[in-house]
């Protein structure tokens, strides 16, 4: 009976201390995450189980509350790897990724069930899997000129010789193997919920502009009637979508350890780089970027940040007002090529306002913004362009810089593409030989052969016939995410 008592009065006494259960948030299964690659990967270096980890570096919200922070940790495993090699096994090389665990800022950890949907800026395509392709080996223009001239070796081997030394000087073939270099950017989506918990996260968020810059504000976009910038022509073009408030010098600092790389100016030599960029399917981080004119004058300054390809790019045109520290801004995605007006330029994503979060979340992530607002234009003032930017919100973000003396840089990499330690001779000789194995007739018909068998990716399927990406489940579905914006815990 003793006992007894003794045992109901220590349940009772366990009930009444026993510390009451942590609150935890849920991220829904579908939530995406934007992080950057701490480590090296790709399908010529990697293994499978290879440990991987990514830093979060835009913030995550439920509803208006902050869940995951930038700052915040996900580690997993190289799944599989696919290389390429000769090209007699695979039709393309492919890297899988599977993440696992999230570490908040505060040290909690969590697990997670996450799959990359894109890589950003980059030429790799992702599958409805995560797999993330490569490019065909023979979908570019030094593999067709190889498969024609190939029959050469044999009947003239004296002018086939001379055609593929000229091949290797202005059109060598691309590498196919997949290389992800730190500092690589993906979008990961999780394919499962994951509990937070509420204490584990500090809320985070930018001050508003103080009542003197909002009026300072205000008088620089009474100025600007247009609201948008200008091709030359009377052709308008990029819709001005940020107003920074700071000297060019801390503007500079920010983006550079953010990640975005400054434009070189055109010239000879850059129009070759970007003649290469393209044939050989490779970045090019210093890109020269066209002047666009702005009320009649032309961008002062510009930023970029890409990949492995030239097609793409997130990059922000600066112009310097009258006022001191004040920088009107258009930020804008290239997400591939077009033709207008008869000739090649970049296609723009017409979801301005996810380039808008883009460059906020970055610059947020360096701690050198000091405050932000998003301000709606006036509306008799304001020409947003309906018919290319008909899903923008028509804010403007305004963000004061401070003097960004010492930022916190973003996860160390660059966006050049690799290509190891090979001397330029070792990289002929390995694209020779590759041409010669993978343009041969006996290669193509047996890999065509394989390819009309495969009906599991239709979205590889056709970029190996055209050479060109095709809208992938992410790209068909891209039009339907909004970025998080670190203003977004500011109400606005």
């Amino acid at each position: 009976m003793l006992s007894d008592r003794a045992t109901l009065l220590f349940a009772i006494g366990t009930f009444i201390f026993a510390p009451a259960p942590v609150h935890a948030e849920i991220v829904s299964a579908g939530t995406r995450l934007e992080v950057r690659l701490s480590v090296p990967t790709g399908s010529r270096i990697s293994h499978s189980g290879d440990h991987i980890q990514a830093t979060v570096i835009a913030p995550v919200f439920t509803e208006g509350q902050l869940l995951i922070p930038q700052g915040a940790i996900v580690s997993g495993v190289v799944e599989s790897v696919q290389r390429l090699g000769l090209g007699l096994k695979h039709l393309t090389s492919g890297i899988e990724y599977r993440f696992d665990s999230l570490q908040l800022t505060g040290g909690t950890a969590i697990p997670i069930e996450a799959r990359v949907v894109r890589v950003e800026t980059a030429k790799e395509i992702v599958n409805a899997d995560g797999m993330i392709s490569g490019i065909h080996p023979t979908a570019n223009l030094s593999s067709t000129v190889a498969f024609y001239t190939l029959p050469l070796l044999y009947l003239n081997p004296e002018v086939a010789a001379s055609i593929w030394g000229i091949k290797f000087i202005v059109a060598r073939s691309p590498d196919p193997e997949i290389y992800l270099p730190p500092g690589s950017e993906l979008i990961l989506q999780l394919t499962a919920p994951a509990d937070v918990p509420a204490t584990a996260v500090a809320p985070q968020g930018l001050a508003p502009l103080s009542a003197a810059d909002i009026v300072d504000v205000h008088r620089i976009i009474a100025k600007l009637p247009p609201q948008q910038t200008g091709e030359g022509h009377n052709i308008p073009s990029d819709l001005v979508n940020i107003l920074f408030l700071g000297s060019r010098e801390s503007i500079n600092r920010a983006f550079h350890a953010a990640g975005w790389s400054g434009a070189q100016r055109t010239s000879i030599k850059s129009i070759y780089r970007i003649y290469q960029s393209m044939v050989q399917r490779i970045g090019y981080t210093m890109a020269p970027m066209e002047n666009l004119m702005l009320n009649g004058a032309p961008n002062d300054a510009g930023y970029q940040k890409n990949l492995d390809t030239f097609s793409k790019r997130h990059h922000v045109r600066l112009w310097k007002q009258e006022e001191e520290d004040a920088w009107l801004c258009t930020a804008t995605e290239d997400i591939g090529y077009r033709l207008r007006r008869m000739h090649l330029t970049h296609a723009i994503d017409p979801l301005i306002d996810n380039e808008r979060a883009k460059v906020l979340n970055d610059l947020a992530y360096t701690g050198c913004l000091d405050a932000a607002t998003l301000m709606t234009r006036d509306s008799s003032n304001s020409t947003v362009q309906r018919e290319r930017f008909s899903s923008t919100d028509g804010k403007i973000a305004v963000v004061r810089i401070n003097a960004c003396l010492q930022p916190r840089q973003m996860p160390a990499g660059s966006a050049e593409f690799h290509l190891g330690k090979r001397t330029r001779a070792v990289q002929a000789l390995v694209a020779l030989r590759d041409d010669l194995i993978r343009t041969n007739p006996i290669s193509l018909a047996l890999n065509t052969t394989r390819l009309l068998r495969a009906h599991r990716d239709p979205q590889i399927k056709r970029f190996i016939f055209t050479g060109r990406k095709t809208d992938s489940s992410e790209n068909r579905t891209q039009s339907k995410w909004t970025r998080p914006s670190v203003l977004d815990t500011n109400g606005q």
